[in-house]
């Protein structure tokens, strides 16, 4: 029996509406996506009403490039399956080149297990090649995050007087295998309070952590303290093109040490100021004197 050229296309739209059917199911459910791990994802065929899907919505399943993942494989009412993981997108029907290229499992009626290792990013079809095409979903291997780094401050905030200081302990962590020197700046907003480091550089290895201690500090000048009120710290941590940031609010307290707006002079300043005064008073009597004698 010959088929004719539009038969054959009402057949081939036919089928794609199949497909497209179970791939767009208002259940449609993600899985977690992966970071470099090791990774175990069942999948279940189960019957839906006339129907075999896996998980009874056919999980898009999102994994990270380098995770090695173990599929779980059974089935609910020991109806036979075969899953296939099409890599090289030669459709269900090929399964000829696994495990070199697809990962597939012989047919199974309780149970099977597959395990490797997600190398390659992109989007992938994984079947039952027995019930096609309607236990079919999307296997999708994300790029791995790039390397880099936290910062956190602890305390986040300080409160401390006029003529004192405050601490927090930069903490910082390598993200992602990220190794380098950081260098770490601060700076006061408004301008006031001074920020220094017990070390600017620190250097971190792949999954290590350092720490550096910031002191904020409203000291004491020759011209009056720090001026009393809120400030923030913002502190920065950067390697190359990367740079992260944590911020540690300030309180300066008003000291009770001197009136608001007088002279701030420290306790060796003033006696010097004194012995000079009473040096000069001495000198200059000593001159009236020798004067009236004459």
């Amino acid at each position: 029996m010959s088929v004719t050229k539009p038969a054959l296309q009402i057949l081939e739209i036919s089928l794609l509406v199949v497909l497209a059917i179970p791939m767009f199911s208002p259940t449609h459910t993600f899985y977690p996506t992966a970071h470099a791990s090791t990774k175990t994802i069942s999948l279940v065929g189960n019957l839906v009403g006339y129907y075999y899907y896996w998980n009874s919505t056919n999980p898009t399943i999102a994994v990270t490039q380098g995770d090695s993942i173990t599929l779980a494989l059974s089935s609910s009412d020991g109806a036979p399956h075969r899953f296939l993981l099409d890599f090289d997108g030669d459709g269900v029907s090929d399964t000829t080149d696994c495990p070199s290229t697809d990962q597939c499992s012989s047919s199974f009626t309780t149970t099977a297990t597959i395990s490797f290792t997600a190398n390659t990013v992109g989007t992938y079809m994984y079947y039952c090649t027995i019930h096609y095409p309607y236990m079919a979903g999307h296997f999708n291997i994300q790029a791995a995050p790039a390397p880099g780094f936290s910062i956190e401050a602890n305390p986040t905030s300080l409160s401390f007087q006029q003529g004192s200081s405050g601490t927090s302990i930069m903490a910082l962590t390598s993200l992602n295998g990220f190794s380098g020197s950081l260098a770490l700046s601060g700076s006061a907003s408004p301008l006031g309070p001074t920020v220094s480091f017990s070390s600017t550089s620190v250097t971190l290895s792949s999954g290590g952590k350092a720490t550096s201690n910031m002191t904020v500090s409203a000291t004491e000048g020759l011209y009056g303290s720090v001026a009393s009120g809120n400030y923030s710290v913002n502190v920065t941590a950067t390697s190359g093109s990367l740079s992260r940031s944590a911020t540690v609010q300030v309180t300066v307290g008003s000291s009770d040490s001197s009136p608001s707006g007088t002279l701030n002079l420290p306790l060796n300043v003033l006696v010097g100021v004194a012995v000079v005064i009473i040096a000069v008073v001495a000198v200059t009597v000593l001159l009236v004197r020798r004067k009236t004698a004459k």
